[in-house]
């Protein structure tokens, strides 16, 4: 009788146990369908190779400044990366106010959909200039070669001489985005460095 009854005991716990974590299931599978991201492939995103890309510039980027003499310069650096042997160098030489390194991949796929661009971002006494802050990762839809939307961490420049520490942005692509561009921009005086980049779509 004793038995029955023990066994009885352990199939209801077993039974209630199982419900209990049926329940917790229901609750948080939804949340954690939502998290899913999927990563967009990128080209050099962790700035490892050497072969030489267009103009002298890391292969798969580019390298652009604000019209005028020559300000910045953009250089593969084996000091300190944050991961692998080498990260992406921006000097500011010149008075122009801003630099940028970046890539191109197509929208047609992501269009209506929110894009996340994450990287390790380094500075030294980076100040600002009159377009923006300091150094910024910058993620912006494009059409015919104009930006339509943009995110260049308006709000959140990162300023003076810091560590490598981690940001991302995001942005929502327009139906008429035909690229999105992303990458990294030093506004002013002072040196950017850029290392192990990620794109992902969020929905």
């Amino acid at each position: 009788m004793k038995r029955r009854f023990a066994r009885r005991q352990r199939t209801s716990l077993a039974v209630v146990a199982g419900c209990m974590l049926a329940a917790c299931l229901a609750v948080f599978a939804p949340a954690v369908a939502q998290d899913k991201t999927t990563r967009v492939p990128l080209a050099n995103p962790d700035f490892e190779s050497t072969k030489p890309g267009m103009h002298g510039n890391p292969e798969g980027w580019f390298a652009i400044q604000h019209a005028g003499d020559l300000s910045y310069t953009f250089k593969l650096d084996t000091t300190d990366p944050h991961g692998g042997a080498r990260s992406v160098r921006i000097d500011n030489v010149g008075p122009e106010p801003f630099g940028a390194i970046y890539q191109q991949v197509p929208a047609v796929a992501h269009r209506g959909r929110t894009l996340r661009l994450a990287a390790w971002l380094r500075t030294v006494d980076a100040r600002g200039s009159a377009t923006g802050g300091g150094g910024v990762l910058l993620l912006q839809a494009m059409q015919g070669g104009a930006p339509l939307a943009w995110n260049h961490m308006k709000d959140t420049p990162v300023k003076g001489s810091t560590p490598w520490t981690r940001h991302a942005i995001e942005l929502q692509v327009p139906a008429n985005a035909e690229a999105i561009e992303l990458g990294a921009m030093l506004h002013g005086p002072g040196t950017l460095w850029l290392d192990d980049v990620e794109l992902v779509v969020l929905n």
